[in-house]
């Protein structure tokens, strides 16, 4: 039977140290960034004026933020800019990966995970992920079911929008980095006890032909 693993929202100050429902500001940022590759700064600035948050491209913050703020801001992209939102989305993902990466990972677990076989290596990624979900669970929930493949269960995430493509990206470039460049993330609709959620399939072994 899979090990079973649930990681709650946390503030990160503590029990009730805000009743705020907060996330890390990577979710909005490399969103700014993805958006002025891909389209130039002005349209990015358009986006963030929309929403109302010009002052995070002024003044890019460094703690955690608003969970409704970037809610909002991934809103006003999927109904203004709906031709790309999921494209952008996918890039701000990869994006975050990458920053998580290069300033949240140790170099020595960085060369550990890459040292050691994609079979040991996957679960002690997601271990790490679960275990720091608050940055970007908001006021959602993290479940992980162990195994090959590996399975994500997000339920209430405010950035779980259709298809999951922040979080896919955001996995894929994680466990195609530090387990197996062959990892792939299947997204499937789910629905159990706790309400409507998704599935994020973790798989880092090409499957064999029959």
């Amino acid at each position: 039977m899979p090990e079973h693993v649930r990681r709650d929202h946390a503030d990160p100050h503590g029990p009730g140290a805000s009743a705020q429902a907060v996330i890390g500001p990577n979710a909005a940022l490399q969103l700014a960034a993805a958006m002025t590759a891909l389209s130039g700064l002005r349209e990015a600035e358009r986006l963030f004026e929309r929403a109302g948050l010009s002052r995070w491209l002024s003044s890019p913050p460094g703690d955690m933020v608003p969970v409704s703020d970037v809610e909002h801001l991934y809103s006003v992209l999927y109904r203004d800019w709906p031709a790309t939102a999921a494209a952008l989305c996918a890039d701000a993902g990869r994006r975050t990966a990458d920053y998580v990466i290069a300033n949240r990972i140790p170099a020595f677990a960085r060369g550990l995970l890459r040292m050691l076989p994609a079979g040991l290596a996957a679960p002690l990624l997601a271990r790490a992920v679960a275990r720091n979900a608050w940055t970007f669970t908001g006021t959602g929930r993290l479940k992980l079911h162990f195994g090959q493949p590996l399975t994500f269960v997000l339920e209430g995430h405010a950035l779980a929008l259709a298809g999951c493509p922040w979080h896919r990206a955001v996995f894929c470039r994680l466990f195609r980095v530090l387990v197996s460049p062959q990892a792939t993330v299947r997204h499937v609709p789910a629905v159990g006890p706790g309400g409507p959620g998704d599935l994020l399939i973790v798989a880092w072994s090409r499957p064999q032909n029959p």
